[in-house]
């Protein structure tokens, strides 16, 4: 069991997404879950990152973080990947046995693959714990059936190797007892900063504006921005108050020609990917969070939405109907366009209302650095207390 609340383990974080000098924003959600944890347990988090031919691969990057270090090694893309990775990090491990560095007493996987066999060679190797987190909807139907029975396999023998399995869902949880992972489960939600997410202090002056946002990922196969641009068609001309800004990781111009097609172009703004900062902003100047996913675990954006005291309308898919209630938003069916255009209508018109102060108090008591670091450190005391038992 852990005494001392504050910093009294040392946790190797491996991460299967973390960002990097390839992706800037691949898994920050990551890095936001080992950020949190290190207010309580201190340690190191370390990550391979495959660079595609056409890149020059960086050196590799060591830098501490307060109460963590971040070590991230730089290989060159090839298959099989989960063997370069896994290279890759045990020449990690070695590195910090060769300089006597103090040992650890839990390794926290995020994200099953291709880190995963790394993770649970490492548990064994050194005896302690394996903790997974997991944010994949690769263990969703249709996705299932497309990996690769190789991956499958990775993926089966490192949850089923986890002491306790943390998806971000429980509705995650279910898919992934179902793909064949047994064990121990405790979902833990994405962590949202509500220092740098926090509600406007200046109401909108625009009383007759109502400002819709869509942030998130701009894959239209999971996102569905057509159908929310084809949505729009429907509510733009009942709602001239309506104003839509779409914005996301990923490539704005196909959207930005479809809408163009739709004859709704003058109405939406449609950007590529921005800062954090610049997300908690764009939140802070909305009325709305608007997700027409097709597939989702829990997104981040949604409490990051609520910590900036606004609601989200969210088709009701993954995780997402766990928190979103009627007094936070709505959930609608996915590909309901109608549904999606008559709830922005009715938002937009102001026949519905949300109380602000509940939505922000929500985001603190859950998804807060505090909540999130006091409820991996609860699964820290299980992992350490159950170890080893049959």
């Amino acid at each position: 069991m852990i005494r001392n609340p504050a910093h009294t383990l040392r946790v190797l974080h491996l991460a299967s997404w973390y960002p990097s000098k390839v992706h800037e924003t691949l898994g920050n959600f990551v890095e936001r879950h080992v950020q949190a944890i290190s207010t309580r347990h201190g340690g190191e988090i370390w990550f391979a990152a495959a660079v595609p031919d056409g890149q020059t691969v960086p050196l590799d990057t060591t830098r501490e973080r307060g109460t963590y270090t971040e070590r991230i090694v730089y290989f060159r893309a090839r298959k099989p990947m989960v063997w370069h990775v896994t290279r890759a990090l045990f020449k990690a491990a070695q590195s910090h046995a060769e300089k006597n560095s103090p040992p650890f007493d839990l390794i926290h996987l995020h994200v099953a693959y291709p880190a995963g066999k790394a993770a649970r060679q490492l548990a064994k190797r050194w005896r302690v714990p394996l903790v997974m987190t997991e944010h994949w909807t690769a263990y969703h139907g249709d996705q299932r059936q497309a990996l690769p029975f190789w991956r499958r396999q990775s993926m089966l023998r490192t949850g089923n190797a986890s002491t306790v399995i943390c998806p971000v869902s429980e509705d995650l949880a279910r898919r992934m007892r179902t793909f064949g992972i047994n064990g121990t489960y405790r979902p833990v939600p994405n962590v949202v900063d509500t220092k740098l997410f926090h509600a406007s202090s200046d109401a909108n002056t625009e009383a007759t504006s109502f400002r819709a946002l869509h942030i998130s990922s701009l894959r239209d196969d999971q996102k569905n921005i057509s159908g929310l641009l084809r949505s729009l068609k429907i509510a733009l001309p009942q709602c001239p108050n309506l104003h839509v800004s779409i914005i996301g990781d990923g490539d704005p111009a196909p959207h930005q020609s479809y809408a163009q097609q739709l004859g709704i172009a003058d109405r939406i703004k449609i950007l590529g990917e921005i800062s954090l900062p610049e997300v908690a902003q764009r939140m802070r100047e909305s009325d709305a969070l608007i997700l027409f996913s097709r597939f989702e675990n829990f997104p981040c954006v949604i409490p990051e939405a609520w910590a900036s005291g606004i609601p989200v309308l969210s088709t009701d898919v993954g995780g997402i109907r766990e928190h979103l209630t009627s007094e936070r938003g709505a959930v609608i069916a996915s590909e309901d366009e109608s549904a999606l255009a008559a709830t922005l209508v009715d938002w937009s018109q102001g026949r519905i209302q949300f109380d602000s102060s509940k939505l922000r108090a929500h985001a603190e008591k859950t998804f807060s650095i505090e909540a999130v670091a006091r409820d991996y450190h609860e699964v820290y005391e299980e992992a350490l207390s159950t170890f080893g038992t049959p």
